[in-house]
């Protein structure tokens, strides 16, 4: 059995304190606090997907939280936990919200492939001039973006009926002593269930790369 959650920090945890800013923009502080709730070592494979839900309450740090078991109760934070276990049919059409890391692999001069940011990537490639190239990454975004999804949906069992992306920035932080550049975009649409097998393992397990920095959770509401 899976789990869906909902999880509420009520105080600083023990620890944060003064980090405590640094928690609610930093999402791979949320991912190390958000791992003490599952009894798992830190070296293990991620045993949960999260995303930060938007600030409605004046500061309020929440999160969604699947997981393939139940997160334990810690101070300073509250749950709200129930059993997670879609139920999909062949045809079916769901709305779907999801953050991700669009990226495409690029052939290195030593033969192997090399992961680069989608939109970095292709503006590279078009070798816009500069005085375009605001107008191109709106283009790329908002055209090829969804492709990109489309393809990824194949692979994941689900075809795309409609699909939006809402924003599209580049997040810089730290992790350990290196810094990490992502590029996120936010897709919304309709999906429809090709594969229900398939699908559940994606809602289970997420979509594509930067799980640990709150993205690849697909959500869903039937239409």
């Amino acid at each position: 059995m899976s789990w869906f959650s909902r999880v509420t920090l009520l105080a600083s945890p023990r620890g944060e304190g003064d980090n405590l800013r640094d928690l609610r923009v930093h999402p791979y502080r949320q991912h190390q606090a958000l791992w003490r709730m599952f009894e798992c070592p830190e070296d293990t494979p991620q045993p949960f997907l999260f995303r930060q839900l938007p600030d409605e309450d004046g500061g309020v740090l929440r999160f969604l939280v699947v997981s393939r078991e139940r997160p334990r109760e810690i101070p300073g934070w509250r749950m709200e936990c129930k059993p997670y276990e879609p139920k999909l049919r062949e045809g079916d059409l769901y709305r779907f919200d999801i953050r991700l890391n669009p990226t495409r692999t690029e052939a290195s001069p030593e033969g192997r492939g090399k992961r680069q940011d989608y939109v970095m990537s292709r503006l590279h490639q078009l070798q816009v001039s500069p005085a375009r190239r605001a107008a191109e990454r709106q283009r790329v975004v908002h055209e090829e973006l969804p492709e990109w999804l489309r393809r990824r949906g194949e692979r994941n069992g689900f075809g795309i009926e409609s699909c939006h992306v809402g924003r599209y920035e580049i997040l810089r932080m730290q992790k350990g002593m290196h810094g990490i550049t992502l590029g996120v975009a936010e897709f919304r649409g309709t999906l429809r269930v090709e594969d229900p097998e398939k699908l559940t393992t994606t809602l289970l397990e997420g979509l594509g790369h930067g799980r640990s920095f709150g993205l690849g959770l697909l959500l869903l509401k039937p239409c």
